[in-house]
């Protein structure tokens, strides 16, 4: 699957990346705020963002980010962060949250879900500490 990860802090983001790409996943970029990864969805073509809620650039600016990609390219997201209020409060934007601090099995168990919602399967079983909000349908 290709991903792109919108994370702000860099440790986090190459923790994850490294995850994603040892069970053979396919990282298209890490952004660090939401004009980063603006500009790498263009030449990127991911199948799915993993996004931290409140980026350096602003509170939220993660939420407006996976709302911008879902309504104009059509690119779900998952929400990879500590913010839960802020992620409920914005269930139409992202197909679900992803709680840190989480483990690696978590990360990619998710993504697997994820990767199933995108296909029109089902998405059980769902791991602990991932929060699904909706599936592609909605």
């Amino acid at each position: 699957m290709r991903i792109l990860i919108v994370e702000d802090e860099m440790i986090v983001a190459w923790n994850i990346q490294s995850t994603l790409e040892n069970a053979g996943h396919i990282v298209v970029g890490i952004a660090m705020s939401f004009s980063e990864a603006s500009r790498m969805i263009e030449d990127s073509c991911p199948e799915l963002a993993l996004v931290n809620i409140n980026l350096k650039e602003g509170k939220g600016a993660g939420i407006d980010f996976a709302r911008d990609l879902l309504d104009h390219c059509a690119v779900p997201s998952l929400f990879v962060s500590g913010q839960i209020k802020e992620a409920r409060e914005n269930k139409d934007v992202a197909l679900g949250f992803l709680g840190k601090p989480w483990r690696s099995r978590t990360l990619l168990d998710s993504v697997d879900v994820a990767h199933r919602l995108i296909n029109g399967e089902d998405p059980e079983p769902v791991p602990p500490g991932l929060e699904l909000f909706r599936n592609t349908d909605n």
